[in-house]
Formats: C-alpha cells, structure tokens, sequence
C-alpha cells in the first residue's frame, strides 16, 4: 500500500479492500475459470484502485461499487486476452482444453457477437445478471436504480439479445 501515503487513506483503503475481496474474486473466476488467473486479476484490480484511491474514494456507495465490478471485469477480460493471446502459440491437440458442455465454438462466438451488438446499458445489465449473478437488488445498487428498474431493463435487454439472435446475422 505504498500507492497510499496518509494513515487515514490507508485504513480506508483496507477496509475497502477487506469489503470487496470476495466479490472482486467471484467476478474474476466466474470469467477467468481458473483460480490463479482469478487471484492474479483480483491483485491487478486492487493494484489499479489503489493508484486512483484519492479519486474514487469520494464517490458514492452504488457508484464506487458499480466502478469497483467494472474495473474488475475489464481487468479479468484483459488477463482472459492475453491468455487467449498465449493459447495460439500453444498446441491444439489437447480439444478437452476447448470444450464447452453447452455451446460450440461457433454458437458461443455468434452469442458474443450479438452481446456486442447491443447497447451498453443492455450489455451492463445482462453482464451483472448472468456473468456474475447478482441478485437484482444488487444490481440496482450497482446501477443505482430500482430493482422493479433493473428486472425492466434485464427484460428488454434480453428481448433485444433474442431478436438478434434470431436474425442470425451478424
């Protein structure tokens, strides 16, 4: 915590450490599927809050939360890129490595590019539900809306989302 240099700062940023540990480590496993990566993106992502503590630390409750699950989700998705960078250099002779028990490659790629396609809102929203399970009261509090708002907006995202899916273009 040298990132943090008044004694009150760091006690603040302990105790947000010690609050969002767990959920910043669910994030990442539930994207990364594998517990060092997700122990390596939970230390880059309080490595990141600590050099930005003095902004963030005024920010509201639900808006502090809300940055807190997304930098930790741009942090597990880039540690995700860089894996999936090292994978082409690796040998593709091992396909339980790429198995999937749900979806093919192809439906999952097609499902991800229809997400893309999406606003950001209806992206957020479909992300806080399914990818990392909130409840919709969390969700609200993430977003800082109802949670009546929040089973709206995850209703029409995925009306949105099964449109595009059923065009079938991308």
């Amino acid at each position: 915590m040298a990132l943090i240099d008044d004694e009150k700062d760091k006690k603040a940023f302990e105790k947000l450490y010690n609050k969002y540990k767990n959920k910043v480590h669910a994030i990442s496993l539930n994207i990364l599927k594998n517990e060092q990566l997700a122990e390596e993106s939970t230390s880059d992502t309080f490595l990141s809050l600590a050099k930005c503590f003095q902004k963030i630390k005024h920010l509201e409750y639900h808006k502090l939360d809300y940055y807190i699950v997304i930098t930790s989700r741009n942090m597990a998705k880039n540690i995700s890129k860089k894996e999936k960078e090292n994978l082409m250099t690796v040998s593709y002779d091992d396909d339980s490595y790429f198995a999937n028990e749900n979806m093919s490659c192809y439906e999952f790629e097609f499902l991800k590019g229809c997400i893309k396609k999406l606003k950001v809102d209806d992206q957020e929203i479909l992300y806080l539900k399914f990818s990392c399970g909130l409840e919709y009261s969390e969700i609200s509090k993430t977003l800082g809306i109802t949670s009546a708002t929040a089973r709206k907006r995850l209703q029409y995202a995925k009306n949105r989302l099964k449109i595009l899916l059923e065009k079938g273009d991308l």
